[in-house]
């Protein structure tokens, strides 16, 4: 079950930009008196400025002010007034919609702005511009002219503007997802904000960062930036604030499955926005308080609270709210078994989704209905459901909703007895479902890399410090060295005493300098040092986290999925099937093994338990048992495996390292060789080592893949000829393994010929 959340992203900067709204009629009627008086040059601004006052009466009113204004402007040759009559005029046609006609006349304005060199109104125009771009939802190109405004705010170092561009660039940047430029630029708005000591400015970029870490999942975050915000309000007795918080707070901690913490907060918004009469936030109050029962299990009180929040938002009008609260108590009465109740508030949600052109919630919708039919056995119509479902995620790119069509069709074709269809299902919703963790792992990977870059701007901030110390001092001394010669010119007699002083003076100042700069030199080396320490840490858990989370995952999933599927429909499955599930079983349990056998020996390797120890020894028998464990997997293939290695093969080299190199390099072999394929195993004497060479004539690898092997920053996960799964983790394992025993591995291979591993290992210890 998908339930919609509503998170609150308030825009928080008022800019003295040019679209602003006036409600004063007063001083409208005081501008037309004005007006009556006004010598020719004033006139134009004041026409302008009534052209403003208009935008919330009359725009037909608005625009012949702005005329005015430009015709006046004209005859006067005053560029200012003309360039701000063209963006009055601009405006108009953006409140009427007429986007292409309000980029034309606000283009005009820019010229004429850069013209004469207003900075100011150069940044307001540029974010005018944008704003026309952000609405058609041209999102490249809203963040350009925001940036453009942002460029000019910091030639003439507004800081209130330089706050207010970084926090509209971090807003777009949220709501496309790109987590990492939106948290920069919400951070840089923030220090800004904290040194102008904007206290609401300040709350509401507490908030704008806690729903990004919140969206990310990285909640630890996310609640230190809502409580923050919330110490904000609570000074300020901003009670909308402090409400906002709390449901805010609410959510994530509903997100941690501490339900009853997610109540409380969600209770106290509740009982705020009651007393402020603030309807709209008491009817979102009451919809994530029945989510929080429902997750909960305790249905009937959740259906309590979405039958109040479905009266609420259809006084309010609020269709959205209203379409949410139906799908709930939809999902409600399904999960009870009333199906005529639960398609009935369906249904009537699906038609709002529509109206309202909410095409998430109508992919949510169909979902919920297709599960409906899927429960009464009634398929042809599940089917029907899942198509329009499955078709709409994919056009609107949800891929929670994707993933939960798949599973659907799966258990839809499994309940059918259609095996093979619900396999289909199942693995693309197993695949999907993986694709979506990685992209909230890499999320959280952004938000670690935002986190370094936040702390070494500090360092180099510290580093700036120095270097204004160092120059506090440099102005201390010439003005020291001015102050000798004009006791020079007075006291002639000091002469001597005053030279040496100087050259003392400036010896030692050089000899700080000197200490500074080498100060400076080592920090940058530690930052350089520690990026990198950083850097490799990052991707070597990152590694072993994708592979427990993930690869280890799957050959579970596999074996449970065709294991249970065996089990339960044993006396319908005839021989042919018994025998394919026992072969999937069989292939998922070797993959597991391979893979708990690597991950084992990488472990030991990276905490230093493995300690290998070398001698003269003949490789030969102990590659024939790797031999014979992997012909089983080769017959299956029917691959030949052509062994010419001399029977006596002498290698200075720990027995483990030959046993686990040769494992995976056969293994991956066969995995990467078609049916009826052929390997060969052969070796060779280069000065004092041995070139062992596993030559298969495979599908190869490409030449981006190949610069990606035995590197643990670089994910590459190839699926075999026969579909088989595999993490790159062996090849990391063995290039360890091989360089620790003085060795070499390298590889040659082409696309669609083949691959050859070639080990080189020393045949004596005196290397």
């Amino acid at each position: 079950m998908i339930i919609k959340k509503l998170i609150v992203i308030i825009f928080f900067f008022i800019l003295t930009v040019d679209i602003s709204a006036q409600n004063e009629r007063e001083k409208i009627d005081s501008l037309l008196v004005e007006l009556e008086i006004a010598d020719d040059k004033t006139k134009i601004d004041i026409l302008n400025t009534l052209s403003e006052n208009y935008w919330n009466y009359s725009l037909d009113s608005s625009f012949y002010f702005a005329n005015e204004a430009l015709n006046l402007a004209h005859i006067l040759q005053d560029k200012k007034g003309i360039s701000d009559s063209y963006n009055r005029i601009g405006n108009v046609y953006y409140y009427q919609n007429e986007n292409d006609k309000a980029i034309e006349f606000y283009e005009k304005c820019l010229d004429i702005r850069l013209e004469i060199k207003n900075s100011k109104g150069i940044s307001n125009i540029y974010n005018n511009i944008a704003l026309v771009y952000q609405v058609e939802k041209r999102h490249g190109l809203a963040i350009e002219h925001y940036k453009y405004a942002l460029n000019e705010s910091i030639n003439r170092n507004d800081k209130k503007d330089i706050a207010s561009y970084n926090n509209s660039i971090a807003l777009i940047y949220n709501n496309i997802s790109d987590y990492k430029n939106s948290i920069k630029h919400f951070v840089i708005s923030l220090e800004i904000t904290k040194e102008l000591n904007l206290e609401n400015e300040l709350a509401q970029l507490y908030n704008n960062l806690g729903n990004i870490y919140g969206e990310i999942s990285s909640f630890d975050e996310a609640l230190q930036y809502f409580f923050n915000a919330l110490e904000i309000y609570n000074k300020r007795n901003d009670q909308a604030g402090v409400s906002m918080i709390y449901n805010n707070l609410g959510t994530v901690y509903q997100s941690l499955s501490e339900i009853d913490k997610a109540l409380d907060f969600y209770k106290k918004s509740l009982s705020i926005d009651i007393i402020t009469g603030y309807k709209e936030g008491e009817a979102t109050a009451l919809n994530n308080i029945g989510t929080a029962y429902d997750s909960k299990g305790d249905k009937k009180m959740a259906l309590d609270y979405y039958n109040q929040a479905l009266v609420l938002n259809t006084e309010l009008d609020i269709k959205g709210g209203v379409a949410t609260a139906l799908n709930n108590i939809g999902l409600i009465h399904l999960d009870a078994g009333y199906f005529e109740k639960a398609f009935d508030n369906l249904i009537e949600s699906t038609r709002i989704c529509e109206e309202i052109n909410d095409m998430h919630g109508l992919s949510n919708c169909y979902n919920n209905l297709a599960n409906i039919f899927l429960q009464q056995n009634k398929y042809i119509q599940a089917q029907e459901y899942l198509n329009k479902a499955s078709l709409l995620a994919k056009k609107i790119n949800a891929k929670e909703f994707l993933v939960e069509s798949y599973k659907l069709y799966s258990e839809m074709y499994s309940d059918q007895k259609k095996y093979q269809k619900s396999l289909e299902y199942y693995k693309l919703f197993s695949a999907l479902s993986d694709s979506v963790y990685e992209t909230a792992s890499s999320n959280k990977i952004e938000e670690l890399k935002v986190k370094f870059d936040t702390d070494f701007l500090e360092a180099e901030n510290k580093i700036l410090k120095k270097d204004n110390t160092i120059n506090i001092l440099e102005l201390e001394r010439q003005k020291n060295i001015q102050k000798y010669w004009i006791a020079f010119s007075i006291l002639i007699f000091a002469l001597t005493l005053l030279i040496l002083r100087q050259f003392q003076l400036k010896r030692k100042t050089n000899e700080l300098l000197k200490l500074k700069n080498q100060e400076l030199e080592n920090t940058n080396i530690k930052l350089s040092k520690s990026e990198i320490n950083l850097k490799e840490l990052n991707a070597t858990k990152d590694k072993f986290f994708s592979i427990i989370a993930h690869d280890l995952k799957n050959p579970f999933q596999s074996l449970l999925g065709f294991s249970e599927s065996l089990y339960l429909n044993l006396e319908k499955l005839n021989n042919e099937e018994i025998k394919d599930y026992s072969r999937l079983i069989y292939d998922s349990s070797q993959n597991l093994y391979n893979l708990l056998g690597n991950l084992l020996q990488w472990a030991k390797k990276q905490i230093g338990s493995m300690r290998l120890s070398p001698k003269i020894i003949n490789v030969y028998n102990p590659i024939l048992d790797v031999l014979d464990l992997v012909q089983l997997t080769a017959k299956n293939k029917n691959i030949n495996i052509i062994n010419t290695l001399n029977k006596e093969t002498l290698v200075f080299v720990d027995k483990h390292v030959i046993i686990t190199v040769f494992s995976n390099l056969l293994n991956n072999a066969i995995k990467f060789t078609n049916k009826d394929g052929e390997i060969k195993l052969s070796s060779k004497i280069l000065d004092n080592y041995i070139v062992f060479s596993v030559l298969d004539n495979g599908n190869g690898i490409s030449k981006e893949n190949l610069k990606k092997l035995f590197r643990i920053d670089q994910s590459l996960s190839t699926k075999g000829t026969e579909n088989e799964s595999g993490t790159g983790l062996g090849l990391i394992l063995c290039r360890e393994l091989i360089l620790e025993s003085n060795g070499e591995i390298f590889v040659e291979s082409k696309l669609g010929e083949g691959s050859n591993f070639m080990v080189k290992l020393p045949l004596s210890e005196k290397l």
